[in-house]
């Protein structure tokens, strides 16, 4: 009943447009008969016309749907959703490192879409990513994440615009993350994949200027460097520090 009422509403336009040009109303209905059973060639032809164009936005549809969803995610800048995408498919590390680094290019704010997608998990204590927990895959996730961001298609020398205001927040969450290891033994001494993942933060948005040579020694040798050494070389800030 809506949609019937809707092509009414269209042919009464149409009759509307063709009065005020003139245009013999009787000699013109056979381009919109109303939508009903076919029962002769022009109502066929209204039926087949009608059909096509309702197929258009279908295709589309289609089109938009076969996007791969990383891609679409960081199009809509949707940090929880990349998240979940990304944590659903954890164990296949080797092709989301293909598909999200370029998928991340793609978002209008790369920089703070990253940030917001690794969120605060850096606050939460070593005690919460126990043997089995499963908070260790949340956090993988954010390291992906983080070194997805140094491997973008041509983020380095300086292409990349960092906003002062995400930067700025970057640099208060690697200072946070530094007290917190330091309170639990020093750096030193962190986990592997709290070394990481500080080492990744401040090689992608910048090293704050109370970390000393020292401290990235200690995240370089505690983190397994060696296992993400090509990011690493791409960042910017953290590169062109060390030999």
């Amino acid at each position: 009943d809506d949609l019937r009422k809707h092509i009414e509403s269209i042919e009464n336009a149409i009759d509307s447009e063709l009065k005020s040009n003139g245009v013999d109303i009787a000699a013109s209905s056979n381009l919109h008969q109303p939508l009903s059973p076919p029962r002769n060639n022009a109502s066929v032809e209204t039926t087949v016309t009608v059909s096509q164009s309702s197929q258009e936005p279908a295709e589309t549809v289609t089109e938009t749907s076969n996007k791969p969803e990383g891609e679409r995610l960081c199009e809509l800048m949707c940090s929880k959703g990349l998240r979940r995408y990304i944590y659903g498919n954890i164990s296949h590390r080797a092709k989301l490192m293909e598909e999200i680094p370029a998928a991340l290019k793609l978002a209008k704010e790369p920089a703070k879409f990253v940030l917001e997608c690794i969120g605060k998990f850096f606050l939460q204590g070593r005690k919460a990513f126990s043997k089995d927990s499963p908070m260790i895959s949340a956090r993988q996730v954010s390291l992906l994440i983080l070194e997805s961001f140094l491997l973008m298609p041509d983020p380095g020398k300086g292409k990349l615009k960092i906003e002062s205001s995400v930067k700025d927040e970057a640099e208060m969450a690697a200072v946070a993350w530094k007290k917190r290891l330091m309170g639990e033994g020093g750096l030193a001494a962190a986990e592997q994949i709290d070394a990481r993942g500080l080492l990744l933060l401040i090689a992608c948005y910048g090293v704050p200027s109370d970390f000393r040579s020292m401290d990235l020694l200690d995240l370089i040798r505690t983190s397994g460097s060696n296992e993400i050494a090509v990011a690493l070389r791409r960042s910017p800030f953290l590169a062109p520090m060390i030999s």
